[in-house]
């Protein structure tokens, strides 16, 4: 094994270790391994201003006319317009009336830009702040704050993706890696192993056997790691936490409130997680790629995503936790806002619109302008590695700090941007 593991690279040997611990046990969950430095834990900033972070992810490119930009101008309009909310002066989409029932409790930022033009960079952006690069892996934010600030309970992961695939941990420890759930309703049922109890224990035990030879013939802290990270998953499944996944355990209230969509469910699902202090949850809706027949992706997708935001934001807001709750809607790029040939909108990357709320982000504004056509940005743009910044910012992480991973490189949370002042009503 020794000989084996000495003519693997890098790259190959995580991967080697990954199949293999992967194939052994029988799950899915497992992240390729990483290797930064690891890193005294330490206080949030004082400045810190939310304990928990919701990322939104809008999936295909959200079109910023038919949401938070709307326009009159004709050709540019398509189907929306603007419509007031329940704070003056600040208008959504018609497309959105529950949200402009809760205008009151988000910031809109208008003035969103990047140079990033297709789904896959464009996603690799806004989930890390960094551009993809051959050969590194960046952490997403969830990541980074387990690493500054430490895991936070030993009975739930730090982080989760709700129906986002499995990111893994970046350069990190396996350990930092946020748990993947598909289906909101099942919780952590799918993860579990295939295999009966007694047969998962003697795989466990295969897998300490195997564990302890390769560490015996190629002693590398990644060996241990993964089974660190693996002991810490294999938690994930005792009753307790189960209930802690399982969104039917809610009121029908609530679970009304919401709605019976996956998004909706989705969105449930990760207010019972920060509530039971996991600190990052991120939930994603696809499918607004729009470039053919904008008008009906537009319709349904806002229509998806327009109550369980709304139902999120007011829930959270009753409990008394949207003050250390940051609540980020976000996608990775715009929609040209004039409709083309095909009755829909292209991907257009030099503006979009984001949304922001609780954690200290002041809510009822609109943050930054657009002109006539929603074109062109007419105040100080932002860009996505301001946006993870200013989330850095919020969470109290220590963004100027320079950490080194990927043999050496220099790294920072946020990728050294500007944070969003405005957000938080300081300019």
């Amino acid at each position: 094994m020794k000989g084996i593991a000495h003519k693997l690279d890098e790259l190959d040997r995580r991967n080697f270790l990954t199949g293999a611990a992967a194939s052994t046990l029988g799950v899915t969950i497992l992240p390729g391994l990483a290797g930064a430095a690891e890193t005294k834990v330490v206080k949030p900033a004082a400045h810190a201003s939310a304990r928990n972070l919701i990322f939104l992810y809008m999936a295909g490119g959200m079109t910023h006319v038919d949401t938070f930009d709307p326009k009159t101008t004709g050709g540019i309009a398509g189907p929306s317009r603007p419509a007031g909310t329940n704070v003056d002066g600040v208008q959504l989409s018609n497309m959105l009336p529950q949200l402009g029932k809760q205008a009151d409790k988000f910031a809109v930022v208008r003035s969103m830009t990047t140079k990033t033009g297709d789904h896959g960079g464009g996603n690799y952006l806004m989930h890390t702040g960094y551009a993809r690069r051959p050969g590194v892996s960046h952490p997403q934010m969830g990541s980074w704050a387990q690493y500054f600030l430490g895991r936070r309970s030993k009975l739930v992961p730090d982080s989760v993706v709700v129906g986002g695939g499995n990111p893994g941990p970046g350069f990190f420890r396996p350990d930092h890696s946020p748990l993947p759930i598909g289906d909101p309703s099942r919780g952590i049922k799918d993860l579990l192993p295939k295999i009966d109890k007694t047969q998962f224990e003697r795989r466990l035990e295969y897998a300490e056997t195997f564990r302890e030879a390769f560490a015996k013939g190629f002693p590398h802290d990644e060996v241990k790691s993964y089974a660190d990270f693996y002991e810490e998953t294999v938690k994930l499944f005792d009753s307790k936490t189960t209930e802690l996944f399982d969104i039917g355990k809610e009121p029908a209230s609530v679970k009304n409130l919401y709605g019976n969509s996956r998004f909706a469910r989705g969105l449930l699902l990760a207010r019972r997680l920060i509530q039971s202090d996991v600190r990052y949850v991120e939930v994603q809706l696809g499918g607004w790629d729009g470039q053919h027949g904008n008008a009906g992706t537009a319709a349904n997708r806002t229509s998806a995503m327009d109550a369980p935001v709304a139902a999120l934001l007011q829930d959270l807001s009753s409990q008394g936790m949207l003050d250390d709750t940051m609540v980020v809607l976000a996608t990775e790029f715009g929609r040209t806002p004039r409709i083309n040939g095909r009755g829909g909108r292209d991907h257009f990357p030099k503006v979009f619109s984001i949304m922001m709320a609780g954690g200290g982000v002041k809510g009822g504004q609109v943050i930054g302008k657009t002109d006539d056509a929603a074109s062109n940005i007419e105040t100080q743009a932002y860009d996505p590695k301001d946006l993870h910044t200013t989330m850095a910012y919020a969470l109290g992480l220590p963004i100027e700090k320079r950490i080194h991973a990927m043999g050496g490189r220099p790294f920072f949370v946020g990728n050294r941007g500007k944070v969003i002042k405005e957000a938080f009503g300081s300019a």
